[in-house]
């Protein structure tokens, strides 16, 4: 008799070894770096079906065929992925420490108030008016129970369970709530953010923080993402997400910009999870190690590797001299000497031995933020800065020209330029030339920064090397 494919929890650790071994190089998806599920769960998964669906030295050929075949082994299929899920969420939910605190002011209007935690954001609970005081004033004695799900492909709270002991009293967080926030006065300039219901037949909740008074729910290019089983094993792609700086404003969605490209460059362009390095929040070291491994790779590949670099954050010119800096988090936008130059990044990207590489940079450089306030008080007006040259084999698609303003498009939760380059791909399925893809950007990105009358005008910079050959390019 055949033996039976043994797959515990135990098994399922030995064989997550090879996956979990690259895992630092997986996508960033918080603080704790956690790994997508399907990328966590794809290599058991195959490794337990081809083990299975072997037929045994002494397994007749009429049972292995009843054994075997697509019905049962779509159901086995959905039985081992049952059981990673669940070690995925053991794996994880051991790590994960809520650290959920009570900063922003009540919502008296809508009895509302909004608990952040650095990891799964913010997160709105309902408390009556008559009760709003103590619990505040008892926040100190809470005892938090969360509860976690897969959502996204990652795990997320699905509830909290808030007790206050001195007040014998539960309250609760749940992502499936419908509810509002809004605070007409505060300092900290809040993102509209959806928290989607979990993956099972409960109705979605929806929950809105906000300084106006709009729901926005959560961008179809985010959930939309084509999987096309391309194989793009030989491009290597770095993407700074700089949204929250140490010493000026943030810049909202940059991070979400930055995390949804991964996606599209590992399930829409076929590029391997271990070829792609998300920087959240990049400090000047962050983005000089990041050239680095670029410049690494490259070598060993001699001239058969290529290169997309995304960068969405802050960019600030000197204003002696009208050159381009992209700022890391922990510089300060008075301060060139603290920010990663232009002109520097291209001289090193034109120098790798590449067959191409594309520069994509949701950023302005005239010192505004994406809502068009100054980075720096003493900075009154914006600059017009210098572009810079690329160099080698490089192509640059910028957000915004001169001293316009490198837009946010709240209602899709990205920045205006990203969006619709994320569009094109998801209704392209990648399969779109750098031309056609600029002339979509251009278009789009002018007319609907015309409408809300903030002009914006993406530009098409290649280097002298590929003046006409960029334009047959294709990233998949």
């Amino acid at each position: 008799m055949m033996k039976k494919l043994i797959f515990s929890l135990a098994a399922m650790v030995a064989l997550t070894a090879a996956a979990q071994s690259n895992e630092s190089n997986v996508i960033s998806i918080s603080v704790h770096k956690l790994m997508y599920f399907s990328d966590y769960a794809k290599p058991i998964v195959e490794k337990a079906i081809n083990e299975w669906q072997v037929k045994d030295e002494f397994e007749k050929l009429s049972d292995y065929q009843k054994r075997v075949n697509e019905q049962t082994r779509a159901a086995k299929i959905k039985e081992l992925t049952a059981k990673c899920e669940k070690a995925y969420m053991k794996k994880y939910e051991a790590t994960l420490r809520p650290n959920v605190t009570l900063d922003a002011m009540y919502d008296a209007d809508n009895e509302v108030f909004m608990l952040s935690d650095p990891t799964f954001g913010n997160m709105l609970v309902n408390v009556p008016l008559s009760e709003a005081r103590a619990f505040k004033q008892n926040w100190s004695s809470v005892k938090l129970t969360p509860k976690y799900f897969i959502e996204n492909d990652v795990i997320a709270m699905a509830s909290l369970d808030i007790y206050f002991p001195t007040l014998r009293k539960h309250y609760s967080y749940s992502n499936q709530a419908s509810l509002k926030y809004e605070q007409a006065q505060v300092d900290y300039n809040f993102n509209d953010i959806e928290i989607a219901a979990s993956g099972n037949n409960a109705s979605k909740g929806q929950q809105t923080i906000s300084e106006k008074k709009v729901s926005v729910g959560k961008s179809a290019v985010d959930q939309n993402i084509p999987e096309t089983g391309a194989s793009n094993s030989n491009t290597f792609v770095v993407i700074i997400a700089n949204e929250n700086y140490k010493s000026v404003a943030s810049v909202p969605y940059a991070i979400n910009d930055g995390h949804v490209l991964a996606k599209y460059c590992q399930r829409t362009l076929g590029i391997p999870a271990t070829n792609i390095k998300v920087h959240d929040n990049a400090t000047y070291n962050d983005m000089r190690l990041a050239i680095a491994w670029l410049k690494n790779v490259c070598d060993k590949y001699e001239g058969d590797a290529s290169v997309i670099f995304y960068y969405a954050g802050h960019g600030i010119p000197d204003a002696s001299d009208k050159s381009a800096y992209l700022l890391p988090v922990d510089g300060d936008g008075r301060y060139v000497a603290t920010g990663y130059k232009l002109d520097e990044l291209y001289d090193k990207l034109g120098a790798m031995p590449t067959k191409s590489v594309t520069v994509i940079l949701d950023a302005c450089f005239s010192g505004a933020n994406r809502d068009g306030k100054m980075l720096a008080s003493e900075r009154g007006v914006a600059l017009k800065s210098r572009p810079g040259q690329p160099k080698g084999n490089m192509v640059v698609f910028s957000a915004a020209q001169g001293d316009e303003t490198a837009l946010p498009n709240d209602q899709e939760g990205h920045g205006m330029f990203t969006y619709y380059i994320l569009k094109k791909l998801q209704e392209t399925k990648g399969d779109v030339t750098l031309q056609d893809l600029s002339a979509y950007v251009i278009r789009e990105v002018g007319r609907t920064s015309a409408v809300i009358n903030k002009p914006q005008t993406p530009s098409i910079n290649p280097s002298p090397a590929v003046v006409d050959d960029w334009k047959n390019w294709k990233l998949k």
